[in-house]
Order: structure tokens, then C-alpha cells, then sequence
């Protein structure tokens, strides 16, 4: 099949533009963004490259009438790998967070862009040597939040980590490696995603963190990744290891 008969047949609705000018050694980049964008809206998207024209020279003979077009052009994020800002706390009546109404004003995935939930210098990762925190139960209410959330189970594993159920191995495998992109640490073990979870976590840090990354990834796969065919993933034989 032709590219013009592809073009027609899958009738996309969003295209990338690569002109004259366009470092070629970037073109590897620009087609995983496409891959991403892809991904993200559930369709395939048009690349056009061309290496004689210029970008404003296309832009002058847009189809269609002259108001028919509105050209934005957008410019880099600034500030791309500051953490986000803080959000409010939402409480229920009986005086808990309220986690279902909080997460959903949280910020786009650092894997689409947005901004990590934590900054790098104040990543989260595994704890086990540190005193609880007096009257909280951390534990309990990241598992809470996860349920509220997202409806997985979740329990301990060995010191330091909780381990959420998924329900296949790509999916565990998937939300660890975009929840590590949000300076949240993770692995996973088969259908397993693990999470860290310490007696000592204050409720409006580590575990506002855990529950947040957990919620947002977990939105993402069911609502875009999900729905997209993924390529295996390896076996662990070809892996040359037992684990992940």
C-alpha cells in the first residue's frame, strides 16, 4: 500500500511536521514522540518529512479558507524537571484524606512532559532503618488510598515495600517504569508492582507520594496504554535473570 492510500485509510488526526532545517540526527527522537503521541490518543499519527521545503512555506498554503486554520506555536517548557507544586489536602467528613477527589488535580506524567511529583534531590526510594511515626498508621493508609484510587490490592512485602496486584506482568512492569520517571522508586515482580512503604512515612509526603504516583500511572494505563497493542516483554531466560 502506498503512502498516499495509508494516509487515507487510517484518515489521522494528528501529524508532526519535520522540514528543512531539522537536525536529521534528531529525526530517531521526533519518531518516539510520535510513538508516545500515538500511544497517548489511540491512533496512528502522521510524520511528514520533507528536506526542500521550510516550515513557514507549508503554513502559507494550508487547505481550506483562510480563517480555517489556527497556528499556535508552542514553545519549550520551562523549568521541565522541577518537581510540581503541591496540591491541597482533601478531607471526607469522618476526617481522612480523601484521595479519590485529590489526585485527579495533579499534574501530566513525567513520561508525557509534566513535571516529576518529586524533585531529584528529594526522590524517594527504599527505607527500613527509621522510627514510625507516632500515631499513623503509613502502611495502612497507602494501601487505602491505592484502593480508593485505583481498586488494587495491595500488601507488604519485605521491609520497606508494599506490593500492589496487577493484573498482568506488562502492566506492573509498565507502572514501575513510569512511576520511577516521577522520582518514585519501583520494581516489579511478575504481577506485582512494588512500591516503597515505611511505618515512619508522614501522610502529606511519602505517602501523599505513593498514592499519588500509584493513581496517576494507573489512569494512564487503563485509559490510553491499555488499549494499545504492546510488544512482549522479555522472558526471563532472554532477561539472563530470575527476577525483574
Amino acid at each position: 500500500m502506498s503512502e498516499s492510500a495509508t494516509l487515507k485509510a487510517t484518515r489521522p488526526t494528528l501529524a508532526v511536521l519535520v522540514h528543512a532545517g531539522f537536525p536529521t540526527d534528531c529525526l530517531i527522537d521526533v519518531r518516539e514522540l510520535c510513538k508516545s503521541f500515538a500511544g497517548f490518543i489511540g491512533e496512528p499519527v502522521a510524520l511528514a518529512i520533507t528536506e526542500r521545503n521550510e516550515l513557514h512555506e507549508t503554513l502559507g498554503v494550508l487547505p481550506g479558507d483562510a480563517g480555517a486554520w489556527e497556528v499556535q506555536f508552542v514553545a519549550p517548557q520551562t523549568m521541565a524537571a522541577a518537581a510540581m507544586s503541591s496540591a491541597d489536602f482533601v478531607y471526607k467528613e469522618d476526617g481522612r484524606p480523601d484521595w479519590s477527589a485529590m489526585w485527579t488535580g495533579f499534574c501530566e506524567l513525567a513520561l508525557y512532559g509534566g513535571p516529576p511529583h518529586r524533585g531529584e534531590d528529594a526522590a524517594l526510594g527504599e527505607v527500613i532503618d527509621a522510627p514510625a511515626t507516632p500515631d499513623f498508621n503509613a502502611i495502612a493508609e497507602i494501601r487505602r488510598g491505592i484502593f480508593e484510587t485505583t481498586g488494587l490490592f495491595s500488601e507488604r512485602a519485605e521491609p520497606g515495600w508494599l506490593a500492589i496486584t496487577c493484573s498482568s506482568r506488562k502492566m506492573a512492569a509498565w507502572l514501575a517504569a513510569t512511576i520511577i520517571l516521577e522520582n518514585v522508586e519501583a520494581r516489579f515482580d511478575e504481577e506485582r508492582l512494588l512500591v516503597p512503604a515505611h511505618e515512619s512515612f508522614t501522610l502529606k509526603n511519602e505517602v501523599k507520594s505513593v498514592v499519588t504516583v500509584v493513581a496517576k500511572t494507573h489512569h494512564y494505563w487503563q485509559a490510553h496504554v491499555a488499549l494499545t497493542p504492546q510488544p512482549p516483554l522479555p522472558t526471563s531466560r532472554e532477561r539472563g535473570s530470575d527476577g525483574a
